[in-house]
C-alpha cells in the first residue's frame, strides 16, 4: 500500500495535472530495474510425468504434491514430449460427450482430441503434445507476455539446442518477480516494507 501512495504522490499525480493528458494515463512497471531473466526465477528440476503413467497414478502424484499440472518428458532423453493440466484432467471427468463427425480437417482434428482426453488411460493419451516452451534466455517479461496471451498458468523452460526440459516457469514464479522488480525501484525505505 505504500508503494501505490508513493507512486501516486511522486509520479501520478503531475501526470494528472498536467495539461497535456487528462484523459489518459500510462501505467506499467518501473523502468528503473535490470531486465530479468526466466532462469533466475524460474523452478529447476521440476516435477514431471511419463507419457507411461496412468491416469489415475498422475492425478494421485500430481495432488499429493499440491500441482494442478506437469510437463511430460520422455524417459530416455528427458525431452518435452508434452504437457498435461487441470484442463486435461477434467476433459476425462466428463465421461463422455455427444461428438460432431463433421466439419473441417480442423474442426475433426479438435473432435480426435477430445475424444482421446475422454478415452484416455495413459498420460500419452491425455497430455497435450505440443506445449509452448521459452528458453532460459527468454526475459520475465517476454514470459509473463507469452503467459498472458496464450492463457498459461506454467510454462516448460527447455535448452535451445537439445530441447531437454530444465525448468518451469509458473505464474507464481512471475509474481514474485514483479515483487523483486518493485522493491528495487522503491526507496530502500519503502522496499523494505514488502515482504515475498
Amino acid at each position: 500500500m505504500k508503494f501505490l501512495s508513493f507512486f501516486l504522490s511522486s509520479a501520478l499525480l503531475p501526470l494528472l495535472t498536467s495539461s497535456f493528458s487528462v484523459n489518459r494515463v500510462f501505467v506499467g512497471t518501473p523502468s528503473k530495474t535490470d531486465a530479468r531473466l526466466v532462469q533466475d526465477c524460474m523452478t529447476s528440476n521440476p516435477v514431471t510425468l511419463l507419457p507411461s503413467t496412468t491416469v489415475d497414478e498422475a492425478i494421485q502424484d500430481l495432488l499429493r504434491l499440491g500441482f494442478n499440472g506437469a510437463p511430460v518428458v520422455d524417459p530416455e532423453s528427458n525431452n518435452l514430449v508434452g504437457v498435461v493440466s487441470a484442463f486435461d484432467f477434467l476433459q476425462k471427468e466428463e465421461g463422455g460427450a455427444l461428438l460432431p463427425m463433421q466439419g473441417s480437417p480442423q474442426e475433426l482434428e479438435s473432435v480426435i482430441r477430445s475424444a482421446r482426453k475422454i478415452c484416455a488411460t495413459t498420460v500419452g493419451d491425455l497430455m497435450t503434445p505440443v506445449a509452448i516452451t521459452i528458453t532460459p534466455t527468454t526475459t520475465m517479461r517476454d514470459a509473463a507476455a507469452i503467459m498472458i496471451k496464450d492463457r498459461l498458468h506454467r510454462l516448460c523452460v527447455v535448452e535451445e539446442e537439445t530441447g531437454k526440459l530444465i525448468g518451469v516457469l509458473a505464474t507464481s514464479d512471475v509474481m514474485k518477480d514483479v515483487l523483486t522488480t518493485v522493491r528495487q525501484a522503491l526507496p530502500e525505505s519503502e522496499g523494505e516494507n514488502l515482504s515475498p
